[in-house]
């Protein structure tokens, strides 16, 4: 079990505790969604609302997120291909000399 760690995050402060990461990766978290918050609050001056700036942070995060799951599983395609077009060649040549 994590200890609890105080974070502030956009003029809140809270106590949060979370499963496989260290107190300053945490608060690097923190860091990154305070700074998306301020950023989208500084771009919409007419939003407030603390609670829809948190959503729009993590709507944020989440696209970016899907992102990276999208290049990561068109790289792990490309990969995998050429495995095989590597794969094809060898398995020819063992067929080959099985057949010998």
């Amino acid at each position: 079990m994590n200890d609890k760690v105080d974070i502030q995050v956009f003029r809140r402060r809270l106590s949060v505790e979370m499963e496989g990461l260290t107190q300053l990766e945490i608060n690097a978290l923190a860091q990154k969604v305070h700074e998306k918050m301020t950023e989208i609050s500084e771009e919409n001056n007419k939003l407030a609302d603390s609670s829809l700036l948190a959503i729009l942070a993590a709507l944020h995060f989440a696209a970016e997120l899907e992102q990276e799951r999208r290049k990561s599983a068109m790289e792990q395609n490309i990969l995998e291909r050429k495995l095989e077009a590597m794969a094809q060649p060898l398995r020819a040549a063992l067929t080959h000399v099985d057949a010998s």
